[in-house]
């Protein structure tokens, strides 16, 4: 019989993680599929721990990662922890949509594959939600580089060859890309697959200075790890676009002289992205922009330090 753990890296998760089980719980389970749930606890501060607790009668394992390492150890301490043939990394704040996923995954194992990349989508009408779900649709026609591991099926030997996670990544950004280019290095080459009927509906508590704050650390310090470890392929993204030791003249040109405005710009695109009826065409623009210009500035600071 197939078995499946469901993998969710947990940190300060006690807001989300109720939900997230309880639309684990309400799939619909094949008959021939043997299914585990495992959280991993990464130094929660608050109740996320006594959560998980409260789940261990329907069978939910918790795992406890102490290490100051970021998601990538979280998750492979989760995969070490498992012995099934295949793991579904699940974020936290991720809610597996309707009750026929465990189903879908089921006949994407038998197939044999090494990795499926499922999409998290928006659940409400507010400016975020269009916002994430206008990003998935653009992330279905990019093929791998628009792949995250937020809804992500792995087999568990595909896992193993590939390494796991890099555990270099200890702030936001690129550890998903990271890890799809370990998978797509195996050799024989791993079969690798978009699953857009599989989804999962991710929090839209999110805020512009949020996604600026992220960009900034993405990079400030995710980039330089990724670039060192796949160089070729992160001057293949948008980001190198926008790096300074990497964007075009002209581009740099533009970012230099945007920098002075680009406290203004995040103050419109606040006050754009509180309004729910905002349209995406006036608020996403100021988003991209705003992110561009935080990436920049990370990638300034970082220069800096090298």
């Amino acid at each position: 019989m197939p078995a499946l753990d469901i993998l969710i890296p947990a940190f300060n998760a006690e807001h989300c993680l109720e939900d997230t089980l309880e639309a684990v719980f309400a799939q619909t389970v094949p008959a021939e599929l043997l299914l585990g749930v495992v959280v991993v606890n990464n130094r929660s501060t608050d109740n996320t721990a006594k959560l998980i607790a409260r789940w261990a009668d329907k069978g939910v394992r918790r795992v406890d990662q102490l290490d100051i390492q970021g998601r990538g150890a979280t998750i492979n301490a989760g995969a070490a922890a498992s012995t099934a043939d295949y793991i579904l990394i699940l974020d936290a704040d991720c809610r597996l949509v309707g009750k026929e996923c465990l189903r879908l995954l089921g006949r994407t194992m038998a197939e044999g594959i090494d990795a499926g990349f499922g999409y998290a989508t928006g659940p409400s009408d507010n400016f975020w939600g269009r916002y994430r779900r206008r990003l998935e649709a653009d992330r279905l026609v990019v093929d791998w580089q628009g792949w995250t591991t937020a809804c992500c099926l792995v087999k568990r030997d595909a896992f193993a060859a590939a390494g796991g996670f890099s555990t270099g990544y200890e702030h936001y950004g690129f550890e998903d890309r990271d890890f799809i280019c370990r998978l797509r290095s195996i050799e024989p080459a791993a079969e690798l697959r978009s699953l857009p009927d599989l989804q999962a509906e991710h929090d839209d508590d999110t805020t512009a200075q949020d996604v600026f704050e992220k960009m900034y650390q993405s990079g400030r310090y995710s980039s330089g790890v990724f670039k060192s470890n796949f160089p070729n392929e992160y001057l293949a993204t948008v980001y190198a676009r926008v790096d300074v030791d990497t964007a075009p003249a002209h581009m740099l040109w533009t970012l230099r002289l945007l920098q002075p405005l680009q406290s203004m710009f995040e103050r419109i695109a606040s006050y754009l992205t509180k309004h729910r009826n905002t349209p995406l065409a006036f608020g996403r623009p100021f988003i991209k922009l705003c992110s561009a210009l935080s990436y920049f500035r990370g990638t300034v600071d970082r220069a800096r330090q090298q």
